[in-house]
């Protein structure tokens, strides 16, 4: 014959427990530190901050043979199960994988700096033929570009032209 077991009505303490677990499951704790790490997404829900909400001793439901089991049980069922580890083999073809994504990452980015590097020096070289021109021009002043350097314009030179021109 099975025996009915009467669960005992909940204590102060447990009802506590349970809201603090219910506050959490949604979102909304009262404790300061648990609501920022609520609102960046980092909260966890375990017995450590289960207590914490609750501003209760962890050990109150932190092991198997605790004052409140039914609490336990509750935060238990709402902690994520823990993820299984993966293979020495597993780890070490992900980690390859991600460093070999890496390195082609960085030999992008060194291409692209040494691209942009060239162009600097191309534009720079630019800049100091412009400058020099600039300064030529200001040198030069008001005198005809076209003027021969050294001879003054009111003498005329011989030239082929005039040679030739004078033989016909």
């Amino acid at each position: 014959m099975l025996r009915r077991v009467e669960r005992p009505a909940p204590t102060q303490v447990e009802r506590e427990l349970m809201e603090a677990l219910q506050r959490l499951v949604e979102g909304r704790p009262a404790n300061a530190d648990l609501a920022r790490k609520a609102q960046r997404g980092m909260l966890k829900i375990n017995v450590s901050t289960v207590a914490k909400e609750a501003t209760r001793s962890r050990t109150l439901v932190s092991h198997d043979r605790c004052a409140y089991p039914r609490v336990r049980t509750a935060i238990l069922n709402y902690m994520s199960p823990p993820t299984r580890g993966s293979s020495i083999a597993e780890v070490n073809r992900r980690l390859r994988s991600e460093n070999a994504e890496l390195r082609r990452s960085i030999k992008l980015a060194r291409e692209a700096m040494a691209a942009m590097v060239r162009r600097m020096e191309c534009v720079k070289h630019e800049a100091d033929r412009e400058v020099l021109a600039a300064q030529r021009r200001e040198q030069r002043g008001n005198r005809d570009p076209n003027e021969i350097a050294g001879v003054q314009p009111n003498r005329i030179t011989p030239t082929i032209l005039n040679v030739f021109q004078d033989s016909r």
